[in-house]
């Protein structure tokens, strides 16, 4: 059992039936903890430990652990990967393949696609999410723009690029889909905010630097000096 609750509290207190299967937990031991209350099923073949305060991240699992093949995506994706702006975002948001029946109708909110899921895929926490670029360009039509901008610049802050962002963009817009506008335009504002602040601080040092130049005057002694007629 040790390593059955090591495992738990190494996953947000959530296991797969087959997790208890490979820890040594038999179909008859499991049906036990769940009657006596020490797990919970909270979906199809899953369970939690009932000592671990719920969470968002603890949903957040559960969800890609259902049916579905699902992966976290949108405004979830945005706070798992703690993005400025989504700090207090409590929808689980779940992406998947289009033709797919995920669990927890309702209680989370299922975004279906055709696109190009799997080579966007990270793992926070052992948890699969949509990568960052993939996140914002998926994100902006569901959201506000200056939310938005705020997960742009705290992407950028973190070391992504306008060029990769634009990349993650290109991927949804492609195969016959319409294109993520707003995550552009974004990008394009703050692409020209940056070249006139830019532009700006280059005119304001030469204006400094040409008010301390003084003019250079070329010494004259007496012998150069043009003989004054009278």
């Amino acid at each position: 059992m040790r390593e059955l609750f090591q495992h738990l509290h190494d996953h947000d207190g959530v296991a797969t039936c087959d997790d208890l299967r490979r820890l040594g937990v038999s179909w008859h031991r499991e049906r036990r903890l769940l009657d006596i209350g020490v797990l919970d099923r909270v979906g199809s073949r899953v369970v939690r430990v009932t000592s671990t305060p719920e969470s968002f991240r603890q949903r957040c699992r559960i969800a890609t652990l259902g049916p579905g093949r699902g992966v976290i995506s949108h405004g979830a994706a945005a706070r798992l990967h703690r993005l400025d702006g989504f700090n207090d975002h409590d929808r689980v948001d779940l992406l998947c393949r289009r033709g797919s029946w995920p669990g927890h109708p309702g209680v989370i909110i299922t975004h279906f696609t055709r696109g190009p899921v799997d080579e966007a895929v990270v793992d926070v926490s052992g948890i699969p999410v949509l990568d960052i670029p993939d996140t914002l360009a998926l994100l902006s039509p569901h959201t506000r723009p200056d939310l938005l901008e705020r997960a742009v610049v705290s992407a950028l802050g973190r070391g992504w690029t306008v060029t990769q962002l634009r990349d993650g963009a290109e991927r949804w817009t492609s195969r016959g889909r319409p294109g993520p506008r707003a995550l552009e335009v974004v990008l394009d504002d703050l692409s020209r905010r940056s070249r006139q602040a830019s532009t700006g601080a280059n005119i304001s040092s030469a204006a400094v630097q040409g008010s301390t130049r003084r003019p250079s005057t070329s010494s004259v002694n007496s012998s150069q000096r043009s003989p004054v007629h009278t």
